[in-house]
C-alpha cells in the first residue's frame, strides 16, 4: 500500500497548485481593497502559468495514479527530463507585451504554460498506453 501511495503524489501536487492559485487571490479577486501582497505581485509571472500548467497536466496525473508500478516508474523517467524542460520553456517566454508598435511575438507565458501542460499530459498518456500494450503483449508469451 505504501508503494501505491507514492503514485498519488503528482495528482496531490497538481490539486494543491490549483488550490493555491485560488487561495493567493483571496483579497483582490472579490474586489475588496487591501494591501498588495507578494502573492499578488507574482501572480502574472508565476502563479497564473503554474495554474495553467497544472490544469492541463491534470488528465495525465489522474491516469498515472491508477497504473501498475512498472508503468509509473517509466513515467517517472519521462517526468525527470520533461518537467525541467517545460519549466525552462515557460520561464524563457515573455510574460506579456510591453513594447510600442506591432506585437511581433503573440505568444506569452500563459500560452507557453498551456502548451507545455498539453504536451506533457499527451506524452504521459501516450507513454502509459504504449507501456500497457507492450506489457499485455509480453504476458501471454510468458505464460505459455
Amino acid at each position: 500500500m505504501k508503494t501505491k501511495a507514492v503514485q498519488f503524489i503528482p495528482i496531490a501536487f497538481i490539486l494543491l497548485s490549483v488550490g493555491f492559485v485560488y487561495f493567493s487571490q483571496w483579497c483582490t479577486s472579490p474586489g475588496y481593497m487591501c494591501y498588495r501582497t507578494w502573492l499578488d505581485g507574482i501572480f502574472i509571472d508565476v502563479l497564473n502559468p503554474l495554474y495553467f500548467f497544472a490544469l492541463y497536466s491534470l488528465p495525465g496525473a489522474l491516469i498515472i495514479s491508477f497504473v501498475p508500478r512498472r508503468i509509473f516508474i517509466s513515467w517517472l523517467k519521462l517526468a525527470a527530463w520533461a518537467l525541467p524542460l517545460a519549466l525552462i520553456f515557460i520561464a524563457l517566454t515573455p510574460v506579456n507585451w510591453m513594447g510600442i508598435g506591432l506585437d511581433l511575438y503573440p505568444f506569452y507565458r500563459d500560452d507557453a504554460a498551456r502548451l507545455a501542460g498539453q504536451i506533457f499530459s499527451g506524452m504521459s498518456i501516450i507513454l502509459i498506453i504504449w507501456k500497457y500494450i507492450v506489457a499485455r503483449r509480453k504476458s501471454p508469451k510468458m505464460s505459455s
